[in-house]
């Protein structure tokens, strides 16, 4: 009888703990969508927004990647297509502006085609400060 009595009392106590304890997870729930919002969709969105902005000042001449890694200078630009010129033989592909993933604009690139270095990068350290030169005396 004692066993029974204390358990009731039990029950009834965690009647108000159970409306916390859903409350709780719902409170993690949410928490756990707003960190995910900021580490996977924000800088997702970001990234797709700078690469339309990229796509609109797109002109003959720069080099893309498309999303099959092919990799050539744009020939020509037609409403939403991109023909590009791929290879040493100039074989022309023409393809449409959602199938780009990158673009390297004419000033980002060295006489061969490859891709300058970034020139800050050795100015800088890893924080960001300013190296100094030693001179010798």
């Amino acid at each position: 009888m004692f066993f029974l009595d204390d358990t009731g009392a039990t029950t009834e106590m965690m009647g108000g703990g159970e409306i916390m304890g859903s409350f709780a997870s719902f409170a993690i729930l949410i928490l756990l969508f707003i960190v995910m919002y900021f580490v996977m969709i924000r800088p997702q969105r970001k990234k797709d927004k700078e690469l339309k902005e990229q796509m609109s000042h797109l002109c003959v001449g720069d080099k893309v990647v498309t999303i099959g890694g092919l990799v050539g200078f744009v020939a020509n630009i037609k409403d939403n297509e991109i023909t590009i010129s791929t290879s040493a033989a100039n074989t022309l592909v023409t393809f449409t502006k959602s199938a780009i993933q990158a673009v390297y604009k004419r000033d980002q690139l060295n006489p061969d085609g490859s891709l300058k270095k970034f020139e800050e990068s050795e100015k800088t350290g890893f924080f960001g400060k300013k190296k100094e030169k030693k001179t010798e005396e």
